[in-house]
């Protein structure tokens, strides 16, 4: 059995699954039918996507990969990783050093679990990455530098990066395919340096009509730009293209019944889109004004001789970073009297030297978790279990018997945890309310459109498409972002420590430092 993932980047459920149902995707419709269809798989906290493509790739939380969203605090080089596309805070840095750090750090030492693309070739097996984000593997190749892109300022690059055996990285990495063919995709400045979806489609397109590897990771990141600007829902035109462009690839596979016949085809996203309000003065919450009280490091840069506090904006999510953790609770309390923030979370310890657990704060009250033990605990969907205290309404927490639903917030407390264990986590998450969006100087809020990185359920869910093999496959009653990797392993008959559906028992990678 092989298996072809496809990530459509922003992919929302309640726009996409109404849309294969009434034929406006008729190929993802075709799957559906030959397979099934899950409206709901549960992604990471910070749903945002340099964390959640790594979580798809690796199975992980945060808390094990280390990539703790799209802008957090390296401890270890003393600077701030962005992952980000806002123009003014990658000029900041420099776009030679976000080159750099994108091909050789994201996938290098900042990356602390092995990938699929690993894992599948060390089993003797060939995999393939089509533009995927996150795509260490085994094999070295040599990064190049577009031709318009070695003009800017501080930009070049002679490094070999590691990859699995076949690498396509728009116009900075191209492999022959396994049967020695040349692939090329749509490149050029019009076409994000060779990253956009024509350019995915083509390569993909082309790899399918010869030899397959045996796991191929393919990436549509179009949907969530256009997302940005209008909405998931006047953005599904980009979903169509890539729905056509997939069509395109199984026939060059011999057809799509041909195809599913030995391998199994899995589409998803990393998250989904929350529409934010039209007006900037509602949408827009700007962080470094809510702390105008509090010695501010600049963005992007290091921390300075007497700053208290960091700000790592991750959209309707950010991380704030407290050199004294006595601060903690008053920071907190500033932030909500802004009634557009929804939680303010932190590791308990930081505040209560010596205790477990997690603290979350609004304006409905406030909840403390831990890991179950003793007596009286609960379990999640997916059978973990907790203790907490305090007020459910934090979370839209709901105890049905020994059972934790959470509608509004899916999964809280384990992606909470898996979040806030990273030793490089800020010592304080916040996330903003729907319709609303964290913006600091150099960045751009999406006023009108959407965005996501919250706990929140329309910017936590996805679909999850599945179909091929001699039996039809089947999905946990109850899934996960995290649960793609051991179901990629499992059909293709290759072990992993995890099993999709089942409880997470989540360890920090490093301890988390009661100061900065």
């Amino acid at each position: 059995m092989k298996v072809l993932l496809v990530v459509i980047d922003a992919a929302t459920p309640r726009v996409v699954c109404p849309a294969i149902r009434t034929g406006r995707l008729p190929v993802l419709a075709r799957l559906a039918d030959a397979g099934g269809m899950h409206e709901g798989s549960i992604s990471i906290f910070p749903s945002i996507t340099p964390a959640a493509t790594t979580s798809i790739i690796t199975g992980a939380y945060p808390s094990e990969h280390g990539i703790a969203g799209a802008s957090w605090f390296d401890t270890a080089r003393q600077e701030v990783a962005y992952y980000g596309d806002d123009f003014w805070v990658i000029a900041r840095k420099g776009f030679g050093q976000f080159v750099r750090d994108f091909l050789l750090r994201l996938n290098g030492d900042r990356l602390k679990a092995p990938t699929m693309f690993e894992m599948v070739e060390q089993s003797g097996r060939t995999a393939a990455s089509v533009n995927y984000l996150v795509f260490r593997g085994r094999h070295p190749h040599r990064a190049r530098i577009p031709g318009l892109m070695a003009a800017l300022p501080g930009v070049s690059l002679s490094e070999v990066i590691e990859g699995p055996s076949v690498l396509y990285l728009g116009d900075f990495v191209g492999t022959p395919t396994p049967d020695g063919r040349t692939v090329e995709g749509k490149g050029g400045v019009l076409h994000r340096f060779g990253m956009d979806d024509e350019s995915t489609g083509a390569l993909l397109r082309d790899l399918f009509s010869g030899e397959r590897p045996d796991f191929t990771v393919a990436y549509f990141a179009d949907n969530d730009y256009r997302s940005h600007e209008v909405g998931p829902h006047a953005s599904l035109p980009i979903v169509e293209r890539v729905d056509q462009m997939l069509g395109e690839a199984f026939e060059a596979a011999g057809g799509l019944e041909h195809l599913l016949a030995d391998t199994c085809v899995i589409v998803t996203s990393d998250h989904g889109h929350c529409e934010n309000l039209s007006t900037p003065s509602r949408a827009i919450v700007r962080l470094d004004e809510l702390l105008g009280n509090f010695r501010q490091a600049a963005l992007g840069r290091p921390w300075q001789e007497g700053e208290q506090v960091l700000i790592c904006p991750n959209m309707r999510a950010a991380q704030i970073y407290v050199r004294e953790s006595i601060l903690i609770e008053d920071i907190a309390r500033e932030v909500l009297q802004d009634g557009r923030l929804d939680q303010v979370m932190w590791r308990t310890s930081r505040t209560r030297p010596g205790a477990e657990g997690y603290t979350v704060l609004t304006s409905r009250g406030r909840l403390e978790f831990t890991r179950g033990s003793g007596s009286r605990t609960f379990a999640d969907a997916f059978g973990g279990r907790w203790s907490f205290r305090g007020e459910a309404d934090t979370l839209g927490l709901q105890v049905d018997g020994e059972t934790l639903e959470f509608d509004q917030y899916p999964n809280a407390f384990e992606r909470i945890a898996g979040a806030l264990d990273l030793g490089e986590s800020g010592e304080i998450w916040v996330t903003a309310r729907p319709g609303c969006e964290f913006e600091v100087p150099g960045g751009k809020a999406h006023v009108g459109g959407a965005s996501h990185g919250a706990l929140h359920a329309l910017d936590s869910l996805s679909p999850v498409i599945i179909a091929g093999g001699a039996t039809r496959p089947r999905l946990p009653r109850h899934m996960r972002l995290v649960d793609l990797a051991p179901l990629c392993m499992d059909l293709l008959g290759l072990p992993m420590r995890y099993r999709p559906g089942a409880p997470r028992g989540l360890h920090a990678l490093s301890p988390a430092s009661p100061t900065r």
